[in-house]
């Protein structure tokens, strides 16, 4: 899988806390990608994976607040996309716990960040552009 990327400011949604959180969780994979192919012992991939399901419930909370507080109409189904990543962090933890299933990081890495970040997320900004502004561009 060798990602080797790094954050870039395109990936950026403008919203500061949301960014800054978007960009822990991506450096987390990437942790836990570099600790599958070093064949890093259970209890350290695992540690890796629980701290990324509590970034992510973090996150998700954060976001969620976000969007309730703003009136955002798509709140609903961008919960049940978060409730289907937590699904998703579950079964990565049991595929690598099992076989080190790097293909199931591939997957969940591709899920959370193309689909979610990069589409699902994006498609608030501009309403909250509108009904929240103070909450872009905040550092």
């Amino acid at each position: 899988m060798t990602r080797k990327s790094n954050w870039k400011s395109e990936f950026s949604l403008g919203i500061g806390p949301i960014d800054r959180q978007h960009q822990q969780i991506f450096e987390r994979l990437l942790a836990i990608e570099n600790s599958v192919e070093k064949r890093d012992p259970w209890h350290i991939l695992g540690f890796l994976v629980r701290e990324l399901a509590d970034q992510l419930k973090f996150h998700f909370a954060v976001e969620e607040a976000l969007l309730e507080l703003a009136g955002y109409p798509g709140l609903a189904s961008h919960d049940d996309g978060h409730r289907r990543l937590m699904k998703g962090v579950a079964e990565l933890e049991a595929s690598l716990r099992k076989q080190g299933g790097t293909g199931d990081l591939a997957v969940f890495f591709e899920d959370w960040f193309l689909r979610h970040v990069l589409h699902e997320d994006r498609a608030y900004v501009e309403f909250l552009r509108e009904r929240l502004p103070q909450a872009l561009n905040t550092p």
